[in-house]
């Protein structure tokens, strides 16, 4: 019986024999899942700065404990290079890490300050860091991918992300000129503009005018066709207001009718006007790519038109002359 005690019953061995055996699996796995990190680790390239000559020994060994490997000094295009420099360009500020993975354009940097560390264990603590930086920049690798970079076609130009450049305005105005008999003209046209700049634009309206003055002997009808070219500089951005200068280009033609048949019709002239101008508007954007303004112009005649009746000066386009205008914008 003492027998059986000492050396178990053989059911008791076999029990013994499993819980060994699940013991040993269980150690090994463990063993395997520790190492995992270290295989899965890919090959490092070390590369270390002229500032860190008189440590490179030590910190070389203690990035090799740390990985688990032996750092590269080839150029193996399949491993993770890793540079590490001095901040400022002095050890004892602390040091740079960059992180460059084989066939991607990303950089990880990451700083290390050790000025608080004896400088025993400044190589240690530079080969803990290399193996976290290494291990980082794979997780962040995998969390955030790359984006894939597409070549642009052959001619293909990239969309803006300003406002459309060219514009087109329906234009309705008044014109008056404030000479002794000056006229007053009304009609309406079309004014593209280019924007060069989110506040500097180029325009140039087409405007048809026209009116009717009553005199003694008649009617003189008035037809003006003109065109001006200017610079503005707009601030603002749904709401916004524009200055601008430029010269107004125009021909006029008067011709005068009598009110009795009989009577001889009055000779009809055509001229040529123009005059520098000075332009401000306020502008609001229904949407974005409508527009509301409203804007004034003034100018000076530097050479003008004159109608006359029966030797009276009767209608002139001279002098200074202010325009009010009304515009509906359309982007293009």
């Amino acid at each position: 019986m003492s027998r059986a005690r000492a050396g178990g019953s053989p059911i008791e061995r076999r029990v013994v024999r499993a819980l060994c055996a699940l013991c040993a699996v269980a150690a090994a796995t463990g063993r395997a899942r520790a190492d995992e990190p270290i295989r899965q680790r890919p090959a490092v390239r070390l590369e270390l700065g002229a500032c860190l000559d008189p440590e490179r020994d030590a910190i070389q060994r203690a990035v090799r404990i740390e990985l688990g490997q032996e750092p590269r000094a080839d150029e193996d295009p399949g491993s993770v290079a890793v540079r590490v420099d001095c901040a400022a360009g002095d050890p004892e500020a602390g040091v740079i890490l960059e992180v460059r993975r084989p066939g991607s354009a990303r950089r990880y940097r990451y700083a290390l300050d050790w000025r608080a560390q004896p400088g025993d264990v400044r190589p240690r603590l530079l080969g803990l860091a290399v193996a976290e930086a290494v291990d980082a920049s794979q997780l962040e690798l995998i969390a955030v991918p790359e984006p894939p970079v597409l070549a642009a076609a052959p001619g293909a130009t990239r969309p803006s992300l300003t406002a459309p450049s060219w514009n087109l305005a329906f234009v309705g105005g008044r014109r008056s000129f404030a000479a002794d008999t000056g006229v007053a003209l009304v009609g309406a046209g079309l004014m593209p503009s280019w924007r060069l700049s989110p506040h500097l634009g180029l325009s140039m309206d087409a405007l048809g005018e026209s009116s009717t003055i009553v005199v003694p002997s008649g009617a003189i009808q008035i037809v003006s066709a003109s065109t001006a070219p200017r610079i503005a500089w707009r601030v603002g951005a749904r709401l916004h207001a524009e200055l601008g200068a430029g010269v107004r280009l125009g021909v006029v033609r008067m011709r005068g009718e009598a009110f009795a048949p009989a009577e001889t019709t009055a000779s009809r002239l055509i001229r040529v006007w123009f005059g520098p101008i000075a332009s401000a508007a306020v502008g609001f954007e229904l949407t974005p790519r409508v527009s509301l303004r409203a804007g004034v112009e003034l100018g000076e005649v530097v050479t003008g038109a004159t109608a006359r009746d029966q030797g009276r000066t009767v209608a002139v386009l001279d002098g200074a002359w202010t325009s009010f205008t009304l515009a509906a914008t359309v982007a293009l």
